[in-house]
């Protein structure tokens, strides 16, 4: 069985040199050194923080990846460079050459599978960005919650949807910083919350609009075990029954995402299982990041599971999806 990560991001340490030195340019993207990293900045907004060296180094990569025992990983960007906040043209233009970096990147390392991205901030743009990168072999797109303001269940994202579920792409959905209110500044809780409460929102609302069940062939997965939705959606079905003429059926939808198993903890790994069945589950990872799970197979491999439903969260499933031979 092939071990497949389906939870990382990577950022092409050669875009990032050529931006910073004038040889790649872009009206309003901004690449500086930062000590040893590079900080990117867009619309004259302010910094990105430290691109980390983990995102960058191939090589400290590949020791992990063999450490851990991990054969092939999906290794999408990093949402601070995504680049939401650029003008529709240059945000699409942005996008391609992000893409074709990563892909490029990935293809230093056999074990590794990119992820595109898409100007999202145009969802005309972005669908037309999927369909074509899926036509040269990409397997789909890391998103995040929102961009330029709307919510993914908006109809003006009906033509990324559509692509998505036409050309049966993978869609990482990832959280940004869309719960990071003055609540969450102490403690850490950007990360260790804000995040969470950013995709159980944007579940939420997709699951209410029918969304995953209307393109079901868009391959959506979403990370850290799906923040609270699996625990909530008891609620979120009271709350349908009480409003049927302006929500759809949750459970629908909910049958149709995948889930990635940055848990931490076995016994909530169980509970996943047990509400979406193994085969929507996915190994993850949130590489290179402290705040993910850098022994990605130990929670897998001491929670209480039967040996087929290990089998498949550690690479049966993503094989399945990813069409790996």
């Amino acid at each position: 069985m092939t071990t497949i990560d389906v939870h990382a991001h990577l950022v092409p340490a050669a875009l990032l040199a050529d931006l910073a030195a004038g040889r790649t340019r872009f009206p309003n993207v901004r690449v500086e050194p930062h000590g040893e990293s590079h900080v990117v900045s867009f619309v004259d907004g302010p910094p990105t923080r430290p691109v980390a060296p983990g995102l960058t180094d191939l090589a400290r990569r590949s020791a992990w990846l063999g450490e851990q025992r991990i054969e092939r990983q999906l290794a999408g960007g990093w949402l601070d460079v995504f680049g939401y906040q650029l003008p529709a043209a240059e945000g699409a233009d942005w996008a391609v050459h992000l893409t074709a970096a990563i892909v490029e990147q990935t293809r230093e390392d056999d074990r590794l599978l990119p992820l595109g991205t898409v100007a999202l901030q145009d969802p005309a743009r972005a669908a037309a960005a999927l369909t074509a990168q899926r036509a040269a072999g990409v397997p789909g797109v890391m998103i995040a919650t929102r961009a330029a303001g709307r919510e993914l269940d908006d109809p003006a994202f009906t033509p990324f949807w559509e692509a998505a579920d036409a050309s049966g792409a993978i869609v990482f959905l990832h959280p940004g910083f869309g719960g990071a209110s003055e609540r969450y500044t102490d403690f850490g809780l950007v990360n260790g919350l804000a995040r969470l409460e950013d995709t159980t929102v944007t579940l939420a609302r997709l699951l209410y609009a029918g969304v995953p069940a209307r393109y079901p062939g868009a391959k959506i997965i979403v990370a850290h075990g799906g923040a609270a939705l699996p625990y909530v959606l008891g609620r979120l079905t009271r709350n349908h029954l009480l409003h049927q003429d302006s929500t759809a059926d949750p459970v629908e939808s909910f049958g149709h995402l995948f889930f990635d198993s940055v848990l931490f903890d076995p016994s909530t790994v169980e509970f996943l299982v047990a509400k979406t069945g193994a085969g929507r589950v996915l190994l993850g990872s949130d590489y290179p990041f402290p705040i993910g799970d850098l022994a990605p197979r130990a929670v897998v491999e001491t929670a209480n599971l039967k040996p087929d439903e290990r089998s498949l969260i550690l690479g049966g499933t993503a094989a399945a999806l990813l069409e790996l031979s």
